[in-house]
């Protein structure tokens, strides 16, 4: 069995989502440091990283539809501000610049160059809305390593559904057991991947080892010894 295309999570797996929303609130900070009361770049972070949840946002406190939205509105109620924007106005700051701040993980455009070269099919799934998803990977300068950028908003379905990645590996004109998927969530990446029939390396670091085994990986340099052992096998 060989690997002929590698697909990735965003989130926590191509991005660093904590460092993205810590360099997010510095810009955040510069921005409307005229308009607050004093530097609260602390107090911001402690409250994006709440509602965000690592991109994994608890029901209970979206105040609004999307997670732009309800940082918005907790930081409107919660920062000390001179002459606060609007909430449409904080909103739209949120979709238009959080991704020009997305911060990648360690080697991410190494990693991309090599297996390009060595020509394996690239491809994306990511839950959440496409031009957020967008947004990011443009942020990082990554999107034209990629055939395929699949979001759940875009498709309909979001992981671990398989269908999500049963799609992708068709757009990619691969057979789900020639792809290799790398996530950093047991669940919506592993057991999703899996569940499509995919080959599947767990990313450790971002969630508690579920207590089925996994084949994991440190960091995302270690792919290629993982695909070095398939294909010789």
């Amino acid at each position: 069995m060989t690997i002929q295309a590698v697909i990735f999570d965003l989130d926590n797996t191509l991005t660093h989502r904590d460092l993205s929303i810590q360099a997010y609130c510095q810009h955040l900070a510069r921005h409307y440091a005229d308009r607050l009361s004093s530097p609260q770049f602390e107090q911001m972070t402690d409250i994006v990283r709440r509602i965000d949840n690592g991109g994994y946002p608890k029901k209970e406190l979206l105040t609004h539809p999307s997670i732009g939205a309800s940082v918005a509105y907790a930081l409107l109620k919660e920062l000390n501000w001179k002459n606060p924007p609007d909430l449409d106005e904080l909103s739209a700051f949120w979709f238009a610049e959080f991704g020009k701040c997305a911060v990648a993980m360690p080697h991410v455009s190494e990693v991309l160059e090599q297996l390009k070269s060595q020509n394996y099919k690239l491809g994306i799934i990511s839950n959440g809305a496409h031009e957020t998803r967008m947004n990011i990977i443009q942020g990082l300068g990554i999107a034209h390593y990629f055939e395929v950028i699949v979001s759940s908003g875009a498709f309909g379905k979001s992981k671990p559904h398989p269908e999500i990645f049963l799609h992708t590996a068709q757009l990619l004109d691969t057979a789900p057991e020639d792809c290799l998927y790398i996530g950093d969530h047991p669940i919506n990446d592993v057991q999703g991947a899996k569940s499509a029939g995919m080959q599947v390396l767990w990313l450790e670091g971002f969630h508690p080892e579920p207590k089925n085994k996994l084949v994991k990986i440190e960091k995302l340099t270690d792919i290629f010894g993982f695909l070095a052992n398939t294909d010789s096998c």
